[in-house]
């Protein structure tokens, strides 16, 4: 397969995925951590590497199954992430997405 089909016929990964922002797995402590130790580098002007306070998360349409999970990196902005990973959907046919993001042909 093609990562870029030319004849439109070729399915495409936002056929198969869907792409979410979610917040980061833990409790209400764990997650009140990370929003302090934000909070914490930007006050030290990016000094400090600031933790992620969400994740995307991509699931399989047909059965809502977690395919690929990542950081979505600044807090500040958090839909960069998202966006990239939306582009790929638009590009990529669901193999070579998948393997971009380092999984496997689903089963």
């Amino acid at each position: 397969m093609t990562s870029r089909p030319d004849d439109g016929s070729a399915v495409l990964a936002r056929d198969a995925f869907a792409a979410t922002l979610v917040r980061r797995p833990g409790g209400r402590l764990v997650r009140s951590g990370r929003f302090l130790a934000a909070f914490a580098a930007e006050l030290a002007w990016g000094l400090l590497p600031a933790p992620s306070l969400s994740d995307v998360l991509v699931t399989r349409r047909r059965d809502g199954v977690e395919r690929v999970r990542v950081s979505a990196g600044d807090a500040n902005v958090p839909g960069e992430m998202l966006a990239v990973v939306q582009r790929q959907l638009e590009e990529l046919d669901p193999a070579a997405f998948l393997a971009e993001w380092g999984e496997s042909e689903p089963a």
